[in-house]
């Protein structure tokens, strides 16, 4: 291969190569923890969904519990809960809406979190 300096020699061509393998590696393992993180994450989130929101929205989010429909809970599957940003639905989580209590005092941040990524796992199926 010729750089901009001139013809490479065999060892700078091998150190090329050992740089891209470095980087592609670098980035597989990058991508494997960022999914195994967020699988950690969503298990987390399902836990607590379950503790905490599933008596109004229901195991599957779509609010068809008797409370659920009582309160006029949101379907979290729907378009205009799945459309919001991460933060709109943390903000609703932690400080309530509608006839939602706040749950600030209940959950910490890393929770409100993982809600919010198990909420986002229920608008995919």
């Amino acid at each position: 291969m010729v750089s901009a300096r001139g013809p490479r020699s065999d060892r700078e061509e091998n150190d090329m190569k050992v740089m891209n393998l470095v980087a592609s590696s670098t980035t597989v393992l990058a991508l494997a923890v960022a999914t195994l993180g967020f699988a950690q994450e969503k298990k987390a989130g399902e836990s607590i969904f379950s503790e905490t929101c599933a008596v109004c929205h229901g195991p599957d989010g779509k609010a068809q519990t008797d409370i659920g429909k009582g309160m006029q809970a949101a379907d979290l599957t729907s378009a205009a809960v799945q459309q919001q940003t991460d933060t709109q639905l943390s903000d609703s989580i932690d400080k309530g809406k509608g006839k939602m209590p706040p749950f600030h005092d209940k959950l910490s941040g890393d929770d409100i979190k993982a809600v919010v990524t198990y909420i986002r796992s229920l608008g995919k199926k």
